[in-house]
């Protein structure tokens, strides 16, 4: 008698934890692709982004989520309930907590939705991992470094063991659901994450005004959407300059994910308190 085939996996498995505890570089870095923006500052996701991994013996749909984070604007309580139902509606969770952060609330929220949770201590090679109270209600405690590669191995072998049995659902080369436009879009607003200061970043939103292709070369303008008008000033710069600087870096980015040449334009516009109205935030792409 021949051995039982294999048994196929595919699963959604939820990116969980705090803002900045690494959910969208871990994500780049299994995939070996960049689709999910990431920075240094806290809370630059906005929205879940599918980001698929195919594997001979299954199929992993990851879901980069925003970070669960105490904040009482709306925007920010938003936010976390987006994360929360994403969390809720996945195979497996996978609960990210970086390596010298102590258990807490945000962690413990996520801990108590029903289902299987991993838990996956994060930027292992910058400092000695915390201890973490009562590992065994999870199903396996692991250690990463996204920038190192360490542990990348055993945390797809680990997550794919924990799918439900089932057929692949996209084809075998699919990355991600989300559509160029809104790629571009983020790799905008990473740049301005990467260049301004202080509250700028988080008053932002990107917005794809025009989209031309043809010949091998993209031609796109979008708008800086800010929530004061006294914050365009500091956005554009004196003479323009950091205004300038944003569309230079991000010409170079969206080429790079585009494969093509690219003509950016980019304006400042002011769109009052935009945060602070959800229908408009949904517009934007967010939550």
């Amino acid at each position: 008698m021949s051995p039982p085939a294999p048994t196929h996996r595919c699963g959604v498995v939820a990116l969980l934890g705090r803002p900045n505890a690494g959910k969208s570089t871990l994500l780049n870095a299994v995939l070996g692709e960049k689709i999910s923006i990431a920075a240094a500052r806290a809370q630059t996701t906005r929205s879940p982004l599918l980001g698929v991994l195919t594997l001979p013996e299954a199929q992993i749909l990851f879901r980069d989520t925003p970070g669960v984070n105490r904040g009482r604007a709306r925007f920010n309580v938003a936010l976390t309930e987006t994360a929360l139902k994403t969390a809720e509606d996945a195979d497996l969770r996978v609960i990210l907590l970086e390596a010298t952060a102590s258990w807490d609330t945000p962690e413990e929220r996520l801990a108590q939705i029903p289902g299987p949770s991993l838990l996956v201590r994060t930027k292992c090679d910058l400092g000695e991992v915390a201890p973490v109270a009562d590992p065994d209600r999870f199903q396996g405690l692991l250690e990463v470094s996204a920038s190192t590669g360490r542990g990348l191995g055993s945390f797809v072998e680990r997550v794919s063991s924990l799918l439900p049995a089932g057929p692949a659902l996209y084809p075998e080369d699919f990355l991600t659901d989300a559509p160029m436009r809104f790629l571009a879009a983020e790799l905008i607003r990473e740049v301005v994450f990467e260049t301004y200061r202080e509250e700028i970043p988080y008053a932002i939103a990107v917005e794809i005004e025009s989209w031309q292709e043809a010949g091998g070369h993209l031609r796109l303008a979008a708008n800086l959407l800010v929530e004061r008008e006294s914050q365009k000033g500091i956005v554009v710069g004196e003479g323009g300059r950091m205004l300038k600087q944003v569309g230079s870096q991000a010409r170079q980015k969206i080429a790079q994910l585009a494969g093509q040449r690219v003509h950016l334009d980019l304006w400042v516009k002011t769109d009052k308190n935009w945060s602070k109205r959800p229908k408009r935030a949904r517009q934007l792409g967010y939550l």
